[in-house]
């Protein structure tokens, strides 16, 4: 991992963490334990903001199954036109 500079896709081990502190390799986080996480804070305090990522996180997956097998043109392409906007509109 010396020379690797690129994205890395991993579990979120602390370990790992030493991995993303130079800058040249960004995590790339996993959607499974970003949902576990809202999950488990709406079953212990449900609030209207944790249903409604369980909800986006969803409609990430049903996209995702929709493109899965298709060449990466095309993932990218239903990707930047579908995800994109959900996931920037997450950020507000």
């Amino acid at each position: 991992m010396k020379h690797y500079k690129d994205a890395l896709q991993a579990d979120p081990f602390a370990g790992f963490q030493q991995l993303y502190e130079g800058g040249t390799i960004n995590e790339v986080a996993c959607w499974g334990h970003a949902r576990r996480e809202f999950h488990e804070i709406h079953i212990a305090h449900a609030s209207s903001t944790t249903a409604e990522v369980i909800e986006r996180i969803a409609a990430l997956y049903v996209i995702e199954a929709e493109i899965r097998g298709c060449t990466p043109e095309v993932r990218r392409s239903v990707r930047q036109a579908r995800a994109k906007p959900l996931l920037d509109s997450m950020r507000t």
